[in-house]
């Protein structure tokens, strides 16, 4: 299987695949194919447990060619994809980041904060394995090291991803309870940020 990232705002996502090979990808996130391609939902619904009923979109599916096929993904919304290596570290994205992870990861859910639903926190797709996860994120993604001992407050709105063990709370910034929420994450971890805002970061 081979992946690439499309340069520039496009945000797509090309899967070179071989029969047998298989993907996950958000639903929704499929654009087109040329080849014979099946998609089922994933084992790895467990998105479900933490989204609510109107969320359930984002929930994974298996994409497998049954013969070479060349499939095209993108986000749900006009912005750049970027590759995120796991390894040993396991990544949590916000909800309408993760576009795709290669076969060889676990997808799972969390959120971060008190209330997701209300603004006050993020519903997270988390996603461990020796693979590679793609991240979307409205205009430009960044990856930025956090040391450890140092922090970094990103608004909420921006936060594509960060390292699943990093230390991250959501509070508000101002006094006032309509004021925008932000996530203050704690080194070490690595966080990657999105030069534009979602619309509705807790959503």
């Amino acid at each position: 299987m081979d992946a690439s990232v499309e340069n520039g705002a496009a945000g797509l996502l090309v899967v070179e695949m071989e029969g047998g090979e298989s993907v996950l990808a958000a639903s929704g996130a499929l654009v087109d194919y040329v080849g014979e391609l099946r998609v089922k939902q994933a084992r790895e619904g467990v998105l479900r447990s933490v989204a609510n009923a109107r969320h359930r979109e984002r929930t994974p599916v298996r994409v497998t060619a049954d013969a070479a096929t060349t499939v095209r993904f993108g986000p749900g919304h006009r912005g750049s994809v970027v590759a995120a290596d796991l390894g040993e570290n396991s990544v949590a994205a916000t909800r309408e980041s993760f576009v795709a992870a290669t076969d060889d990861v676990r997808v799972g859910a969390d959120r971060v904060g008190d209330a997701p639903a209300r603004g006050s926190g993020l519903f997270l797709t988390t996603v461990a394995g020796d693979g590679t996860v793609y991240l979307a994120g409205r205009g430009r993604v960044e990856r930025v090291t956090v040391p450890e001992g140092d922090e970094r407050v990103v608004a909420a709105a921006n936060v594509v991803a960060f390292d699943a063990d990093a230390d991250v709370s959501v509070e508000r910034v101002g006094a006032t309870e309509d004021a925008a929420p932000a996530c203050r994450i704690r080194g070490p971890a690595r966080v990657w940020t999105a030069t534009r805002p979602a619309p509705a970061a807790g959503n």
